[in-house]
């Protein structure tokens, strides 16, 4: 099966910024990246690095690079002689590391070639890259109309990286940086204004935040790497291998041509689309795909395609690299989903050469786990195809394993049927959470989903499985579209401490690895081996454990007070601190002739997920041998 992910509904294949000035980054010799630019965001409180090209002058040798940046009154604020590769003419310059301020000029200069940029902020900068995910534009996200309303911000700026699959001078020369506007940011990623918009409510009225939009929907994590990354192991030899099996023996001619229909095709969808949901903005996805079919994806594979493998790395990161960033944001993967196993090698190496290109070892990297989706008509004809998990996993894993790399959860941000949900204040939110808490040291931020830390057959037909960050845990909900009906949501929360076992998303497999769907009781820890048995009788029954006008820590056998969850009326604002350290138990019942081996938590494309903690963090999947 291959997943019609593609660019996100809605979406330009570029922006082209009309009132940017033709080759303005080009000087008789001297030449620099079009990401420097009037207004722009350079990085704060680290060495600046500034970049580009001059031609050598012949016989009198090539010309000295001088960088300074003057401040408002004229006065240089700092300096910096470049060093020139005399082979190739690139050149690279380090302005010292200056705390956030501004505005400033900057001045480029080679003889007697100059460059001048205005309005120029100290500030922190962040890359937001990936696929279509990190691709919806604010626009089209949810609440559109009101964030554009209130977006006007001068210091929340962005620069979009044209999106190709070879390098395209034109486009780079239209490009801008620009101010947060009504009139500007619709086209912005969502998530990563989101972001942005947090980092400057908490860091600060005078810290400007600049965000690089560099992602192209449908791409595959393949298209962000090198080819000799990708030559150095067998996962990307296998890409490489399909790569150049699909363009073999086709002239360009046919090449063109096939791109040329599909394109065609495309838009035309796009436009049908988009003049129907304009028409109905209610209308379902079902009713749009039975009129004007499925979204034609994925596009003919060509050398000059976006999407092609090592494309974007070469058209868009070189391109911009080394511009000293903060950290990046990365939402990706759902493109890779038919070779998931594979995902965790490539995320790993995709991340050391990204770090290397930017010479930052310790580079962060922010990543967005998949949320929760799956294709209707897959579910209804052959069931989850389970491999969304396998990349959930491999994105968790990353987190866990390298250095300066975290994760967020986003268990309750899917939507059925809909590989782009719209919601993506929550996921913008959470990113900016861990970059408060891990770059920034905002200690009281919390980031913890509740994880699955290890699990033990406990008592009779029982297994309890403990979880991290557990302040407060309780049940919400059971996916994410019942999070979203509030009718349901309330019947559903007649009981935060008792799932049945349709509605837990907890499962068990015995020796023969068929699991099972369980009921689950959370329990206070010296509880766990007991838990409460009229409760759990109830839960495996499929009854409702307390009537929905009685709250749940009042229910007659008072299990819910002896919990680790804070009852609905307790205060479930806890602190960051207490939420980290928290471990709580959740108590399984066994089906009956079952010696469980495995357990397994949220382990679905799409399924219940109802774990929560008090900051409202949803619990990660996870799974264990027991």
């Amino acid at each position: 099966m291959v997943t019609a992910t593609g660019p996100a509904p809605g979406s330009e294949m570029n922006h082209d910024n009309a009132n940017a000035r033709p080759h303005r980054n080009t000087c008789g010799a001297l030449s620099m990246p079009a990401i420097f630019g009037d207004g722009m965001v350079l990085q704060r409180e680290t060495p600046i690095a500034v970049f580009g090209s001059v031609r050598t002058n012949g016989g009198s040798g090539t010309p000295t690079v001088t960088v300074r940046l003057i401040d408002g009154n004229g006065r240089q604020a700092a300096t910096a002689n470049a060093e020139t590769d005399t082979a190739t003419g690139q050149w690279t310059a380090q302005l010292p590391a200056l705390p956030a301020s501004g505005p400033y000029e900057l001045h480029v200069e080679a003889g007697d070639d100059r460059l001048r940029f205005t309005d120029v902020h100290i500030g922190v900068v962040w890359l937001a890259g990936g696929q279509s995910n990190m691709e919806v534009e604010l626009r089209n996200s949810d609440n559109a109309e009101q964030a554009l309303a209130q977006c006007a911000d001068p210091l929340l700026r962005f620069y979009n990286v044209p999106k190709t699959g070879v390098v395209d001078e034109t486009a780079e020369n239209a490009s801008a940086w620009q101010e947060s506007s009504a009139q500007t940011s619709g086209v912005m990623s969502a998530i990563a204004y989101y972001f942005a918009r947090r980092l400057r409510a908490k860091l600060g009225p005078d810290i400007a935040v600049g965000i690089v939009d560099c992602y192209i929907g449908g791409t595959s994590v393949t298209c962000w790497m090198s080819r000799t990354t990708l030559e150095g192991c067998d996962a990307g030899r296998a890409y490489l291998d399909r790569y150049d099996q699909a363009v073999a023996g086709k002239s360009m001619e046919e090449l063109h041509a096939a791109a040329d229909a599909w394109q065609h095709d495309f838009d035309a969808w796009n436009a049908a689309i988009a003049a129907a949901r304009q028409a109905d903005p209610d209308v379902t996805w079902d009713t749009l795909n039975e009129q004007y079919g499925a979204c034609p994806w994925p596009p003919p594979v060509t050398p000059f395609s976006q999407w092609h493998t090592c494309g974007a790395f070469e058209a868009m990161v070189q391109r911009i690299a080394p511009y000293t960033i903060e950290g990046v944001l990365w939402y990706q993967g759902e493109e890779d989903e038919p070779y998931c196993e594979t995902y965790r090698e490539l995320l790993g190496l995709m991340i050391a050469e990204w770090r290397e290109l930017w010479h930052r070892a310790d580079l962060p990297f922010l990543l967005a786990q998949l949320p929760q989706w799956i294709d209707k008509k897959v579910d209804e004809s052959t069931g989850d195809p389970m491999l969304w998990p396998v990349t959930r996993a491999a994105q968790w894993d990353a987190a866990h394993t390298i250095s300066g790399v975290h994760a967020v959860c986003l268990m309750d941000c899917g939507e059925y049927d809909n590989i782009h949900p719209t919601d993506k204040r929550t996921p913008g939110e959470r990113l900016a959470a861990c970059a408060l808490r891990y770059v920034y040291g905002f200690d009281s931020e919390p980031v913890g989903s509740p994880e699955l830390l290890d699990a033990r057959v406990s008592g009779d037909r029982r297994v309890a499985v403990r979880f991290s960050h557990a302040a407060g845990l309780h049940f919400d909900g059971s996916d994410p579209a019942s999070r979203r009906d509030a009718e349901r949501r309330a019947r559903e929360n007649a009981s935060v401490t008792v799932r049945g076992a349709d509605q837990s998303g907890f499962e068990i497999a015995g020796a023969d690895g068929v699991f099972q769907p369980v009921a689950a009781q959370i329990v206070a820890d010296d509880e766990d081996d007991q838990g409460c048995a009229d409760c759990m009788d109830s839960a495996v029954a499929g009854e409702s454990v307390a009537s929905t006008s009685l709250p749940a820590d009042q229910h007659e056998c008072d299990c819910a007070k002896t919990s680790s969850a804070t009852g609905p009326e307790q205060d479930r604002t806890g602190s960051a601190d207490s939420a980290d350290s928290a471990v709580g138990t959740v108590l399984l019942t066994l089906p009956e002739g079952i010696n469980p081996a495995a357990v397994r938590y949220a382990w679905r494309s799409w399924g219940p997920a109802p774990l929560f903690n008090a900051a409202n963090l949803p619990a990660a999947p996870g799974r264990r041998t027991l």
